[in-house]
């Protein structure tokens, strides 16, 4: 997997307007000591949305869409969650991984989904 595909095409979903006290009290006193801490919840302003390496690297983590997909994924009976699927390559598809991503609040390329889908395969098979 290219780790660059990844890393310049991960987008937010939508970029926040929302102005934060923190920023607020920052622009009125000149600095802000917060600009630097990585926001996971929207995206830093002037990067156009891109995702920062935090995230990506959370995102990213087979663990936490092995959790995402026991815990929260919707599943195609609309009940909430399947552990059972862990590990099922058979069953992994290309909409669940999407559905993973928009979870989390980003969008990605079809390069990107797939290759995630094999990252997750490759670890599920070394878990085996």
């Amino acid at each position: 997997m290219s780790k660059n595909i990844l890393d310049k095409n991960m987008k937010y979903l939508q970029k926040s307007k929302i102005k934060t006290f923190e920023s607020f009290i920052g622009d009125l006193l000149g600095k802000n000591k917060y600009d630097n801490l990585e926001n996971i919840s929207k995206p830093k302003d002037g990067v156009g949305g891109e995702v920062d390496n935090f995230t990506k690297n959370r995102i990213l983590n087979v663990e936490n869409f092995s959790k995402w997909l026991s815990n929260d994924w919707i599943g195609y009976d609309g009940s909430k969650g399947d552990p059972g699927i862990v590990g099922r390559i058979d069953k992994l598809s290309p909409s669940m991984v999407e559905d993973y991503f928009f979870d989390q609040g980003v969008q990605c390329s079809d390069r990107e989904i797939f290759d995630f889908i094999d990252k997750i395969k490759n670890e599920w098979i070394s878990k085996r």
